[in-house]
């Protein structure tokens, strides 16, 4: 469990990546292998980073590179939370939320597009 800084901040923190959301279970079954393993080797990559990491990592515009950790401006969790997408690969993307150390992955968008579209983090 990670501690925070006297501070109050989680930045330097390891992230924990928490996939038990209902509705990303059901999507998690019905992947493909190889989607199935672009996800779960990317959550192994981000447990591995802290949130300052993250957030160097998210790049915009040619050559992105890392998470894109990019915020969904009309989405909110239904606690008021922001709602953000990240990488998976290049045409696949989550749909996440911070919730101190943790990333809270909502939904997974193989056709990419699809992350922009969706609504909030039902239950979150």
């Amino acid at each position: 469990m990670a501690v925070k800084t006297k501070s109050g901040s989680t930045q330097n923190e390891l992230v924990q990546c928490d996939l038990e959301f209902p509705s990303l279970q059901e999507q998690l079954k019905k992947l493909e292998s190889t989607d199935f393993d672009a996800v779960l080797s990317k959550v192994e990559k981000i447990n591995e980073m802290t949130w300052q990491q993250v957030n160097a990592t998210s790049s915009k515009g040619k050559g992105k590179r890392g998470l894109n950790w990019e915020v969904l401006p009309n989405q909110k969790t239904a606690s008021g939370g922001t709602v953000a997408s990240i990488r998976i690969t290049d045409k696949f993307r989550a749909r996440v939320t911070r919730d101190g150390v943790f990333m809270r992955f909502i939904s997974l968008h193989p056709d990419h597009d699809s992350a922009y579209k969706s609504k909030g983090g039902e239950n979150i």
